[in-house]
């Protein structure tokens, strides 16, 4: 049975051979027909075969490269014009003492190859009854030359041997063929699922080869590096110096943890690990990015889930008595027969209930905190009215604080709201700093972009600085080192940043005061 799928190419290579055998048996005809190394019975007929299966093989070799006709046709024409062929340069040369049986044994294996074992079988057939009708040619013509029945048998057996040999070796390898293309499937239909597996991991990865070049990365990794065209295998230092950095430090020792990294594209922290890919990476390697910003950011939510049920108990249980103890403490100093002495208890009284008020206040602000909606927002026109609803926010006392505006304007991608929150934490602070030492509050707002092009802003006073002992415990909860602050301002004010993609940290590098700085996420490289 003739295979379903035809291959061409098997074809053409018989069709190769067939020109071969005709232009070899032209050419030692031609060598030795002259000086009779090459005896010939009817040397003309044999001349006339060789030119006539030299032009069909031609004609065969052409019809194969353009595939028609029918594969089917083509390959059972072409093996019965070998086997006629062939008898008939058999007959020519004088019988089968000539040498040219083993050629019609090599045309029928061949047309096995191609073909099922039915039809190999009826080549085998076909060319046995032909031998046997040019060896009783040759006995009725009783030319003693032609050679014997045992030869043909011989060669008969041959024939049938080779066909159905070679018909059970291209089963064979039709077979494994067929198993190879399911695997070559199933492979591909694995990489396509490995593919979307990997592309959909919330971890970055990148894949580099033997020569430290990316042959691929997932959507996780390009948000950090930037896009990257894997077709080409860009070196990993053209696509992030940084990440190539470290991964030098790596390979100097194979260990060691690493410091974070700032991403090329909205200023996100990620922490790169490497793991190797054969004995020493000699296979490739493979580079895990955790985006430190977006882990903060989940923590951030399991945290405010927690405080959110603690900032209800509290409301319920501490802000109402809290109230009215407040108000009956100013109800005692406001009465005309108070005593100095209990005035002044009283007082406290008074001042204790609004800070424990103002720590309710905070933790409320934490529970309530809606998802931020970052937007666009152009600080140079936007610190000015801040600064304007600031003053009308805190009354006249607070007039006589200074503000002001400096550096180079700049945009920052931000919940106007949650900025607002964070200023005004980082302001009162200033102030109450300043005030505590005895100086007239001076805050500086001052705007600008880092050396990594990301937008920032600072908040200085002329304070005396924060003290070296809180620095390290500086955005923990409920750490501070002022006498009537709650701890929480700092703490609030990192949540929000975090929770917008920024940074916010002590700049230690200014001499004088305080001066904390927000680094932004650079809002052009995040519409990119």
């Amino acid at each position: 049975m003739l295979r379903e799928i035809s291959d061409w190419r098997p074809l053409r290579i018989l069709c190769g051979y067939r020109i071969a055998v005709a232009a070899i048996l032209l050419l030692a005809f031609a060598a030795g027909h002259r000086n009779e190394l090459f005896p010939l019975v009817y040397p003309a007929l044999f001349l006339e075969i060789c030119l006539g299966y030299l032009i069909l093989a031609l004609l065969a070799f052409t019809m194969a490269y353009a595939q028609q006709p029918a594969f089917a046709l083509q390959l059972h024409s072409q093996i019965l014009l070998d086997i006629f062929a062939i008898a008939g340069l058999i007959h020519a040369s004088g019988g089968l003492q000539a040498g040219l049986g083993i050629l019609m044994v090599i045309a029928v294996a061949g047309g096995s190859l191609l073909a099922g074992a039915r039809m190999s079988g009826f080549y085998a057939a076909v060319a046995t009854l032909i031998l046997l009708f040019e060896q009783a040619l040759a006995e009725l013509a009783a030319n003693t030359g032609h050679g014997s029945y045992t030869q043909v048998a011989a060669l008969g057996l041959a024939t049938f041997a080779t066909a159905f040999a070679g018909s059970m070796l291209a089963r064979r390898a039709r077979e494994n063929e067929a198993l190879a293309a399911q695997r070559g499937l199933d492979v591909a239909d694995l990489e396509v699922l490995n593919d979307q597996i990997v592309q959909r991991l919330e971890i970055g990865v990148i894949a580099l080869d033997s020569g430290d070049r990316i042959r691929l990365l997932n959507r996780a990794a390009r948000e950090l590096v930037g896009d990257v065209d894997t077709r080409r295998r860009p070196p990993l230092a053209e696509v992030s110096p940084g990440l190539a950095g470290a991964y030098r430090r790596w390979r100097e020792t194979w260990a060691g943890a690493l410091e974070p990294l700032t991403a090329r594209r909205g200023g996100q922290e990620f922490a790169p690990r490497f793991h190797p890919l054969g004995s020493q990476g000699r296979a490739g390697v493979l580079i895990f990015l955790e985006n430190l910003t977006q882990m903060r950011a989940q923590v951030q939510q399991v945290k405010l889930a927690s405080i959110g049920r603690l900032a209800a108990s509290i409301a319920h249980e501490i802000r109402n008595p809290l109230a009215a103890m407040m108000n009956a403490a100013q109800l005692l100093s406001e009465a005309q027969d108070a005593r100095s002495a209990n005035r002044r208890l009283v007082e406290i009284i008074y001042q204790q209930g609004k800070r424990l008020n103002t720590t309710v206040e905070n933790v409320l602000q934490l529970s309530r905190r809606t998802p931020p909606s970052r937007n666009r927002i152009q600080l140079a026109q936007w610190l000015p009215m801040f600064v304007a609803d600031w003053r009308e926010q805190q009354g006249p006392d607070l007039n006589r604080v200074s503000f002001e505006l400096e550096g180079a304007a700049v945009a920052a991608l931000f919940d106007a709201d949650h900025l607002r929150q964070v200023l005004d934490n980082l302001t009162r602070n200033a102030v109450e700093q300043v005030e505590q030492a005895g100086g007239t509050p001076r805050v500086v707002l001052r705007m600008g972009r880092d050396p990594s092009a990301h937008p920032f802003l600072e908040v200085a006073d002329n304070g005396p600085g924060v003290p070296l002992a809180i620095r390290e415990h500086l955005f923990e909860p409920f750490a501070t080192g002022s006498a009537n602050g709650t701890g929480l301002g700092l703490y609030l004010a990192r949540e929000l940043c975090e929770a917008n993609q920024a940074r916010i940290h002590l700049n230690e590098e200014v001499a004088a005061g305080a001066c904390f700085r927000i680094t932004f996420a650079d809002p052009l490289k995040e519409d990119d």
